[in-house]
């Protein structure tokens, strides 16, 4: 079993997932993972007591906000209540694993997988997660859609297009786990900080939500074994390479939405910003430094690497020199013995996520700045460690001058196309409970 669900040990439900896009060298099938949910607990489409799959047939437009055909304000939401494709079904033992990648039905299979192994990491961390919006509604609705050029979220929905636009490879969102992650981030941030009207969020809260989902979905790519080894030795060890892991969201071999491992800085963003998503890089880029720096003294308190190697490392002058001893002594001590380096990144990976995990709870959305997030983030490593990982927190933060620089102003760029932004997902359908 290559990846493990919360509960996973044994007596889950068994489903096959690309761990990640399929189109990349190494990754073209489809990998088995354990799910949380026991096996035999879970219907036709799927459906469990959290989610439930649809393809629906004949659905014009995504969920959320809209106008109607006169014009007016509207919103379109679950329960989708049209004519579905045939679900897909388990075998006799409850299982969704003997679902062929050529049959229909694997999209639908493959997009709950996803979203329920995504939960499954993520509750590891942060414990149970009610839906922000159970009060309304006992599901999240997942929408398998084919008319949709993008994947988004909201209230009671994740719905999956396809990348149809000519960026990358055109390829169905529901078949990529970092999109489906990086939405399931978003909800899980949604039920654990609140769900705040739009009318009191800015700039900093949108970039935050966008780097959180990011690193979500980081974090469920480091749960699956094929990536976590693929990753080793393509970089002998040096995460600081780009990889499989820093990307989110492949689009094709050689592009994606974004990556984590940048040297985007406040300083980029100081004359003001046009995109949330843009505005995300910094923090999101400060956290997976801090996962580096983890890793890296892990590696040195268990002898594989030397306190000087690991001050060169740090050294972005020296890093960027034609010649310097880092890459070899990774591929030296790696070359020797491999293991316990995936032991340090899953030590690393798990301070991480108990560390975002505790980070959410403690932060509120409305007024939110990154300067209050590194504040907290050094609060909650203390708790979590005792200080022991404290100046890779700060260093992270201040070297991307978070706590120094404000964001400018937001500016419309009139050569960007709008994307769904975090305040429609943030749209709390009319009448519905708080």
């Amino acid at each position: 079993m290559v990846g493990e669900g919360r509960r996973g040990r044994g007596g889950g439900t068994r489903v096959r997932l690309f761990p990640q896009a399929r189109f990349l060298d190494g990754f073209g099938e489809p990998v088995t993972v354990e799910l949380s949910v026991p096996a035999g607990s879970c219907g036709a489409g799927p459906v469990d007591a959290r989610f439930e799959t649809v393809v629906p047939i004949g659905k014009v437009g995504p969920y959320g906000p809209g106008t109607d055909r006169f014009g007016r304000p509207s919103w379109s939401g679950p329960p989708w209540r049209g004519r579905r494709a045939l679900p897909a079904r388990p075998d006799r033992f409850g299982h969704f694993d003997g679902i062929a990648v050529g049959d229909p039905a694997f999209l639908a299979a493959h997009a709950y997988g996803c979203a329920r192994f995504a939960l499954d990491v993520l509750e590891g961390y942060c414990g149970p997660v009610p839906w922000h919006f159970g009060r309304s509604l006992p599901r999240l609705e997942v929408l398998c859609q084919t008319g949709y050029d993008n994947a988004h979220c909201g209230w009671g929905f994740l719905e999956l297009g396809w990348n149809l636009k000519g960026r990358g490879l055109s390829h169905p969102y529901a078949l990529n786990m970092d999109t489906v992650a990086h939405e399931m981030g978003h909800l899980v941030l949604f039920s654990l900080m609140g769900h705040a009207d739009g009318l009191f969020l800015n700039g900093e809260y949108g970039g935050f939500h966008e780097a959180m989902a990011d690193l979500a979905a980081f974090l469920v790519a480091a749960h699956l074994d094929p990536v976590v080894d693929a990753v080793l030795r393509a970089t002998r060890g040096n995460l600081y390479i780009a990889n499989e892991l820093s990307r989110i969201v492949e689009l094709a071999p050689a592009d994606q939405i974004r990556n984590l491992g940048h040297g985007v800085k406040m300083d980029q963003f100081r004359g003001g910003w046009s995109d949330e998503h843009d505005l995300s890089l910094p923090l999101a880029g400060a956290f997976f430094d801090i996962l580096v720096e983890v890793y890296q003294t892990l590696l040195v308190d268990a002898g594989l690497l030397s306190p000087e190697i690991v001050e060169i490392a740090r050294n972005v002058d020296a890093m960027l020199a034609f010649e310097h001893p880092v890459d070899a002594a990774f591929a030296a001590a790696y070359a020797a013995e491999p293991r316990p380096f995936r032991a340090a990144f899953a030590s690393a990976r798990d301070v991480l996520g108990h560390l975002l995990a505790r980070l959410w709870r403690r932060l509120d959305p409305v007024g939110l700045t990154y300067a209050e997030v590194a504040r907290q983030a050094v609060l909650v490593e203390r708790g979590l460690t005792g200080g022991r990982f404290e100046r890779a927190v700060r260093t992270s933060f201040a070297w991307r001058s978070i706590g120094v620089i404000a964001p400018g102003p937001r500016v419309r760029d009139p050569l960007r196309p709008r994307r769904r932004a975090l305040c429609d997902r943030a749209v709390r359908p009319p009448l519905q409970p708080a």
